[in-house]
């Protein structure tokens, strides 16, 4: 945990506060074309349904998204039971999944003060969050207080060591944070009593894709033709790079039993 307390004293209340402004500025609008992107493109959608069958949905699971969005990572997830949840801080973006998505509630809420009671969800997914956030620690902290003794924590998050998400991060300003995300910043996160490390997996060897037929300023109209194509290229040069490299790092916790009363202690 110290170097997620180093992290906090290095930065300034104005910085902080100029983060936040950024962050809300970037996401106060529903982003319907980025939906139809992530769930629809031939290219996109394929590789964002391999990066989420790493979120492993058992037919009673109680699942809270956290930093929802628009409701895409539920569009695609498999077999999202009855009653899940998604949560952002957008009210735009809620509402407008609350309208076109069917089998999941989705609410207004700041992941770092979650309105729910304890031990509430066997499995929660936080997906591109934490380089959002100036409080990453107080995120995971509402994640172990609302998941269940023992349920299954999911992040996932872009890698600075990436070529392809290092340029993402400089091309969009709210997203620049994401450049200093390594596995040495995120696994400190989840060191503390009760939680249980189960899995570490890179994915996505080098997303070219993302940039090539990204719905904004990339040609999304030739993934169709070229999609395949350029998997292959991606799955090629993922041969020649070293795995810490790759586009996405993928954590996998459990919240274990720990001491008399510890399992349900607000941390």
């Amino acid at each position: 945990m110290q170097t997620t307390r180093t992290h906090r004293k290095s930065v300034g209340p104005d910085q902080r506060r100029a983060f936040q402004r950024l962050q809300e500025a970037h996401f106060a609008h529903a982003d319907a074309a980025k939906f139809i992107w992530q769930t629809k493109d031939a290219y996109l959608s394929r590789t964002e349904r391999l990066l989420l069958k790493h979120v492993s949905v058992h037919g009673s699971d109680r699942l809270l998204e956290i930093g929802c969005g628009e409701g895409g990572n539920l569009e695609l997830i498999d077999r999202v039971p009855a009653g899940a949840v998604g949560v952002d801080f957008s009210r735009a973006k809620v509402s407008w999944a609350n309208r076109h998505l069917a089998g999941a509630r989705f609410v207004c809420a700041d992941a770092g003060c979650l309105p729910f009671p304890d031990e509430t969800f066997d499995l929660i997914l936080c997906r591109d969050v934490l380089h959002h956030v100036p409080d990453k620690s107080g995120v995971v902290n509402e994640m172990v207080r609302v998941c269940r003794t023992p349920g299954r924590m999911v992040i996932i998050e872009p890698n600075g060591r990436s070529p392809i998400m290092w340029l993402l991060g400089i091309l969009v300003p709210a997203e620049r944070d994401l450049l200093r995300n390594s596995l040495g910043r995120l696994q400190p996160l989840l060191e503390r009593p009760q939680v249980e490390h189960r899995d570490v997996v890179w994915a996505q060897p080098f997303p070219l894709g993302r940039i090539l037929f990204h719905y904004r300023w990339g040609l999304p109209g030739l993934s169709a033709s070229w999609g395949r194509a350029v998997l292959g290229i991606e799955r090629l040069i993922g041969r020649m790079i070293p795995s810490d490299r790759w586009g996405y790092i993928i954590l996998t916790a459990v919240k274990r039993l720990t001491g008399p009363g510890m399992a349900a202690e607000r941390l």
